[in-house]
């Protein structure tokens, strides 16, 4: 089959022709009809730390997929032949601490789909049935397989009050965006999204945001003051993963209010701690992959609500013979989602 790969310890990944893999008892094989972009990946592709020593050569890399069930193995009774399934990425022990506890999502023996085991760029992939949950087949796969990291957004907006709320999106980025266009669905009074980039100033106007500030041409923290009549936001999403952003962000928060984190900073993060977060008793409420099954529920909710549509977040399709292209145009920042086809 034909796949993309990382096949040694340097930069970037190589279209290879890999074997068909066959599923084992309680695995399910997989016809991919879709698979998408994330920003991990431009790390693995760049050999950014800790990607550089994790990644065991060759690796089929991409972690976010849809298709259909080709094959499955011994025992597999969640899904069978001819179902349309979309991925979990974070594959869980079920028997640790955190599993039983009903966390699956933390799971302390996680391994990940295109890191640890092979991944979806590729024209089939083999994983656990426990990660694959059934789609509607009348959705879009470029639609289908966002559910991956429209999760991440999906799970930072249920995790604190959104309708009727204020709410600050920082970074607009694809999770951003969906944040965006959730938190708009879900009835929250007013969104205030902060951006550096035209592009996804453009892209978050028009998915639901109220007001969007441009960071770099604007004070943000005075503009959200204006925008809030000097009150503070009732939430903020930090989804850029920088320190500006965090510090901002809780510095629009009014007392009493909820930040919600799920950008990861590459370095150690100083903030005001006593005037910025004890003093003003927030709650921060960190957040890491999805919940299971919980986001997955909603996700369905969402998908099948004819009023909701992120189909403008989807910016860019390539064939997955030019993965380069499509690794390009992430790594330029500039775009909302790229999806992959490998026919």
């Amino acid at each position: 089959m034909k796949a993309v790969a990382k096949t040694n310890s340097g930069k970037g990944f190589e279209l290879i022709d890999a074997p068909t893999p066959n599923p084992k008892k309680g695995e399910v094989l997989v016809k991919i009809k879709a698979c998408s972009v994330c920003g991990t990946d431009v790390h693995i592709y760049n050999n950014d730390p800790p990607w550089d020593t994790r990644i065991k050569t060759p690796r089929i890399i991409g972690h976010e997929f849809t298709g259909v069930v080709e094959k499955i193995g011994q025992g597999v009774k969640r899904v069978k032949v001819g179902d349309t399934v979309a991925n979990e990425s974070h594959i869980y022990c079920g028997n640790c601490s955190q599993c039983k506890a009903g966390r699956p999502h933390t799971c302390l023996n996680i391994k990940a789909v295109g890191i640890d085991i092979d991944g979806s760029y590729a024209e089939h992939i083999v994983v656990p049935e426990h990660v694959l949950f059934k789609v509607s087949p009348k959705l879009p796969p470029h639609i289908a397989t966002l559910h991956e990291s429209f999760g991440n957004s999906v799970y930072t907006v249920s995790a604190g009050p959104v309708k009727g709320k204020t709410i600050a999106v920082f970074g607009l980025g694809p999770t951003g965006l969906f944040a965006v266009a959730v938190a708009k669905h879900w009835g929250a009074k007013k969104i205030i999204a902060v951006s550096g980039t035209k592009e996804h100033i453009d892209l978050g106007k028009r998915v639901g945001a109220h007001v969007v500030v441009d960071r770099h041409n604007e004070n943000v923290v005075e503009r959200v003051k204006e925008e809030t009549n000097g009150d503070g936001v009732d939430v903020f999403y930090e989804m850029a993963g920088s320190q500006g952003a965090i510090e901002q962000g809780l510095k629009v928060l009014k007392p009493g209010g909820q930040a919600t984190l799920l950008g990861l900073p590459p370095q150690q993060v100083c903030l005001m701690w006593s005037k910025d977060v004890v003093l003003k008793d927030i709650t921060i409420r960190a957040i890491y992959g999805r919940e299971i099954p919980h986001t997955w529920n909603l996700m369905k909710k969402l998908f099948t609500d004819k009023k909701f549509d992120i189909s403008p977040i989807v910016t860019h399709k390539f064939k997955l013979d030019d993965f380069e292209k499509a690794i390009e145009v992430m790594k330029s920042g500039r775009s909302g989602k790229v999806v992959m086809f490998p026919e």
